[in-house]
């Protein structure tokens, strides 16, 4: 007889648990694409982590997917980082149009630098298999400074003018996470 009451009370929770495994099938812990100096492939300045999770919300037979960008400084001063083009990769239409920041993220961990919400159908959840990210840094101490405006001197011969313009543009940025 206990088997026959406790029965009924587990069938109507079977939909929740099905929808709770769909959301947690698309949950991702951390996946990360390296930070490198526009100067020097070789300069590891520090990590770009994507994260995205369902919410729950539903409209028109979609679910909403909530993303972040974390950006992870390694170096003791401050690091200018422009982000566009965020796309999750393995299924088609889950990229947020002209999403982009420019800002500058101090040394260490700044959260939720690019941030916001897609909306997908429920079959697509398990198809989403990483993230792209277009990402330019540039280390704002003086030596990095330095050795970015002698690399676009290469570049650029004679747009001195133009290029100290480009790195002041990103010394004045915002920081990151100031919305």
């Amino acid at each position: 007889m206990l088997y026959a009451r406790i029965m009924p009370r587990r069938a109507r929770h079977l939909p929740w648990i099905g929808a709770a495994l769909a959301l947690a099938a698309c949950a991702r812990s951390e996946q990360t694409v390296d930070l490198i100096a526009a100067f020097s492939n070789d300069s590891r300045l520090g990590t770009i982590a994507a994260h995205w999770e369902g919410t729950g919300a539903e409209r028109g037979g979609r679910r909403a997917l909530r993303y972040r960008l974390d950006v992870d400084n390694k170096l003791a001063e401050g690091l200018f980082v422009r982000l566009s083009g965020f796309r999750l990769t393995g299924v088609d239409e889950l990229a947020p149009d002209g999403i982009a920041v420019a800002c500058i993220a101090p040394p260490g961990r700044t959260a939720d630098v690019l941030a916001g919400l897609l909306w997908l159908d429920e079959q697509q959840w398990g198809d989403i298999d990483g993230f792209e990210v277009e990402r330019f840094a540039l280390p704002l101490s003086e030596r990095g400074r330095a050795f970015y405006r002698e690399f676009k001197l290469r570049q650029l011969p004679g747009q001195a003018a133009a290029i100290d313009a480009e790195i002041a543009a990103a010394a004045a940025a915002p920081p990151c996470g100031a919305r």
